[in-house]
C-alpha cells in the first residue's frame, strides 16, 4: 500500500502541526507510516552521532492497557484513543559506547574535519576522554536535548503523512519497568500517533507569546523585532495560521469527539 504520501508542502507541514488530543480509535495507523515516523526521528541531528535516542513502539492492546495506567491522568483518554504511542527514551550506554565508535567514523567520512580542529589524535586523546567521563546527570541532560530534536522530526513526519500527534508524560520508573528498560535507559516523553478525530482548522494554531517576548536579539531579554512583511509571507505560505478559538463550531467538534469515546463533554464556553 505504501505511504500514500500526497506531497504536502513543507511550509504547511510546519503550520498544520497540532497537539492533537482526539483520535479515531477505529482507524489503525499503517505500519509503514510508523516506520517512516521512526526513520525521521532516527535521522535527526545527534551530537557525535552517538545514536543514544531510542523509541519503543506501543501498539498491542495488552501493552496499551498497562501503559495507560502509568501516564498522567489527563493523558489517559488520549493514550487510549491513539492506536499507537511512541515512547522516546535516552540510553546513556550509547553515549559512552557510541561516541568511541562514531566520532572516528564521521571523521573518516569527512563530517568533521581538520579545518575545525579535528583529528583522529584529537578524538582519541582529548575529546573522547573528556566526553566519556561526564557524570550521568550531565549525559542525561544532553541526551534529553537530542531526544527533543528526534521528536520534532517525528511530529513533522506524522503531520506530513496526515496523522495527528501529541507528546505526553508518564511515570518514568514504572514505564521503564513495563517496557523492560535497562538501567542506562531513561524515559523522556511518549507521543500519541493516530488519525485525528478533529480537524486542523478546528484545533487552530495554539496561542504563543509575542515574537519579541520569546525571541531575543544579542542579549537575553532584548526583544528581537519581527518584520511584518515576513510574517505576512509566512501566513500566505501556511506557516502562520489562525489561532485557536472556542467558537460554537469548535465546541461542537470537541463534544462530538468526546461523545464518540464516552468522555465528558463541555457544557458551556468555560467548560
Amino acid at each position: 500500500m505504501g505511504l500514500d504520501y500526497q506531497g504536502k508542502d513543507f511550509m504547511n507541514v510546519i503550520g498544520d502541526r497540532r497537539s492533537c488530543r482526539f483520535y479515531d480509535p477505529n482507524r489503525p495507523v499503517e505500519p509503514e507510516k510508523i516506520q517512516a515516523i521512526c526513520q525521521a526521528a532516527r535521522t535527526a541531528s545527534h551530537m557525535g552521532n552517538a545514536n543514544a535516542v531510542t523509541i519503543t513502539i506501543v501498539s498491542k492492546q495488552e501493552t496499551k492497557d498497562a501503559f495507560t495506567k502509568i501516564v498522567s491522568s489527563f493523558n489517559i483518554p488520549m493514550a487510549q484513543m491513539a492506536p499507537v504511542s511512541l515512547v522516546f527514551a535516552l540510553d546513556r550506554k550509547w553515549w559512552f559506547e557510541g561516541l568511541p565508535e562514531m566520532l572516528p567514523k564521521i571523521f573518516k567520512l569527512g563530517a568533521i574535519n581538520p579545518s575545525h580542529g579535528w583529528s583522529l589524535d584529537n578524538i582519541e586523546n582529548s575529546t573522547l576522554p573528556r566526553l566519556t567521563t561526564f557524570p550521568d546527570p550531565v549525559v542525561s541532560y544532553m541526551l534529553s536535548c537530542e531526544t527533543g530534536m528526534a521528536m520534532a522530526q517525528a511530529q513533522l513526519m506524522a503531520t506530513a503523512l496526515g496523522l495527528g500527534c501529541c507528546a505526553y508524560a508518564g511515570v518514568p520508573p514504572k514505564i521503564g519497568e513495563l517496557l523492560g528498560f535497562p538501567e542506562t535507559a531513561q524515559f523522556v516523553w511518549a507521543m500519541a500517533i493516530g488519525y485525528p478525530g478533529e480537524t486542523v482548522e478546528s484545533m487552530g494554531m495554539r496561542p504563543r507569546r509575542a515574537y519579541g517576548d520569546i525571541i531575543y536579539q544579542e542579549k537575553f531579554g532584548t526583544p528581537a523585532i519581527a518584520d511584518p512583511a515576513v510574517d505576512e509571507e509566512l501566513t500566505k505560505l501556511g506557516v502562520l495560521q489562525p489561532e485557536s478559538a472556542l467558537t460554537p463550531e469548535r465546541l461542537a467538534a470537541i463534544n462530538a469527539a468526546a461523545e464518540q469515546m464516552g468522555l465528558p463533554t463541555r457544557t458551556d464556553e468555560n467548560g
